[in-house]
């Protein structure tokens, strides 16, 4: 088989060869599966919720090591994926897709099927961390075996890992069901090696609905949807001659590819039709930071609407955009209305950040830098123009602002990111996640300020549990795809020297919970700590 004998290895140093020069957009996008469910199985150390009302469905997922295509024109590449147990075989470069409807459980078993003697980069000890989600502790893929939980599995074992999917708050008869994602994502997290670990492949996507954004055009809001509901995740690699992944695990600044991969495709197309499509990005970089437009094929920006940030719908559309910044993790959501195309007419989704290593973009977060001509990640055939029932509503998700009473009272913490002696840390500290930095109490108000000390180096922080309501950056109100009184986000941008200001409110789980720099060679090396949630 071609490209069997290739070793997925680390990149020297001194010899940092770029990748073979390939031929753009001659495949057409894959769309990952929709993982199947399998009949209900004798969990271990999972039971759902007592406060959900219907009955759970059920996942098995084995992360294996597998060759797949990149591109017509490599051999076979060796990586690491999830495979839905129900399929025999893969040949996606994603793991499944996930569906979930809010309200509904879901009960998934992980089953490590990694090779204890593998060969290069990475580590075969896996936690599934399901990003964005709300969801206890047992389940949350921490990083470590800490306590009664053991999440880290190794090759040969499994764990079983329970979503309510149940709306913060729900155990205090409080519900906030504005509080909801509407694309999450799941991938590896395990201690020192997740930055390796997802750049061989573990990552997939989860697609939520509900009675809002039901999935169906003629329903709720009346977004695209099916087949006019896009995942798009972006990333970048770097591989050798022989088609085979390569990474520096040296390299603790942020690792940058040079090829281009949507849905684990180098440089695809999608046939698109005359009408509106729903396009959820992620970016699925290590260090890479995104600025995604779609352009004509002269390079002219198209504009189309916002509609939602990782943490789901916003109170309302974001109309007549252009560019769509996202940091390492993050999720933007658009809809793009090609029946204002010719058939025939081709376009380019694009990246135009510029950035040249794993420091960040140039520029500020306020004034980014971007190149005159963009980087070319997907290509759109526009065909003939069809019935389009789907719709952008003024209104998406409402929220109240009952937060913002909440802001005077708060607890206040604050949190600085800087470098000492050559590793990343945060309050001056290494990861240690037997210590955590803070502990705080259920449903106590929380205003955190996150502090970005490292010079020119940005950050994007995550904290796990809970969205985040922005309400400062450098002591002005942010704009309105951060705003906390607009939308929320799991992912904040601290470019050179920012300050955030955040509210919190953490509900229904106590445990221990991390923080961490989304440049996942940050967050490996050591820019992570966690925080303890009390009763």
């Amino acid at each position: 088989m071609p490209g069997a004998g290739g070793l997925t290895k680390a990149l020297r140093l001194s010899d940092p060869l770029p990748s073979p020069g390939l031929t753009p957009f001659v495949s057409p996008l894959p769309i990952p599966m929709n993982a199947q469910q399998v009949a209900p199985f004798q969990t271990v150390g999972v039971t759902p919720s007592r406060f959900a009302t219907q009955s759970p469905i059920y996942h098995k997922i084995i992360a294996e090591e597998r060759l797949v295509s990149l591109h017509p024109q490599l051999p076979l590449t060796r990586i690491w994926g999830y495979r839905d147990a129900a399929v025999p075989v893969s040949t996606s470069g994603l793991g499944p897709t996930f569906i979930t409807t809010f309200g509904v459980p879901m009960i998934m078993r992980l089953t490590n099927a990694l090779p204890p003697d593998h060969v290069g980069f990475g580590h075969p000890f896996l936690t599934t961390h399901m990003h964005g989600a709300h969801l206890e502790q047992r389940s949350d893929g921490f990083a470590e075996n800490i306590g009664p939980f053991r999440p880290v599995t190794a090759p040969g074992e499994s764990y079983d890992l329970c979503y309510n999917n149940l709306d913060p708050g729900f155990s205090t008869g409080e519900p906030d069901s504005s509080d909801r994602p509407s694309t999450l994502w799941y991938h590896d997290h395990v201690l020192d090696f997740t930055a390796q670990n997802v750049y061989r492949g573990l990552v997939g996507l989860n697609l939520c609905f509900d009675q809002l954004d039901t999935g169906d055009e003629t329903q709720g809001l009346q977004l695209p949807s099916g087949a006019f509901d896009v995942p798009i995740c972006l990333q970048d690699r770097r591989l050798d001659a022989l088609g085979q992944l390569v990474y520096d695990p040296l390299d603790h600044n942020g690792f940058l590819g040079d090829v281009f991969l949507v849905n684990g495709a180098v440089q695809p197309f999608l046939s698109v039709q005359g009408r509106k499509y729903r396009f959820r990005m992620l970016n699925g970089c290590n260090a890479r930071f995104l600025n995604m437009r779609i352009v004509s094929a002269s390079g002219a920006a198209q504009t189309y609407s916002q509609i939602a940030t990782e943490s789901g719908l916003m109170q309302g559309p974001l109309r007549d955009q252009t560019d769509s910044f996202m940091s390492p993790a993050q999720r933007n959501e658009i809809v793009f209305d090609f029946s204002r195309f010719a058939p025939g007419t081709v376009l380019y989704l694009e990246n135009n950040v510029d950035q040249p290593d794993g420091r960040g973009p140039r520029g500020t977060f306020d004034n980014p830098r971007f190149t005159p001509v963009g980087t070319r990640f997907l290509k759109f055939i526009v065909g003939d123009r069809v019935a389009d029932p789907s719709r952008v509503p003024d209104i998406l998700r409402p929220f109240t602002l009952d937060y913002l009473a909440e802001v005077p009272a708060a607890n206040r913490l604050q949190f600085q990111f800087s470098r000492r002696n050559g590793v990343w840390v945060i309050n001056g500290e290494s990861v240690d996640l037997h210590n955590p930095i803070a502990t705080v109490r259920l449903n106590t108000p929380q205003v955190w300020t996150f502090k970005n000390n490292s010079g020119g180096w940005w950050h994007p922080i995550h904290v796990h549990l809970e969205y985040m309501h922005v309400l400062t950056r450098n002591g002005r109100t942010p704009a309105l795809n951060e705003r906390g009184a607009f939308c929320r986000r799991d992912i904040v941008t601290l470019g050179p020297n920012d300050e955030i200001e955040a509210f919190f409110k953490f509900r229904d789980y106590p445990g221990r919970w991390l923080i961490h720099c989304h440049t996942t060679e940050h967050e490996d090396a050591f820019m992570m700590t966690c925080f303890d949630v009390i009763a």
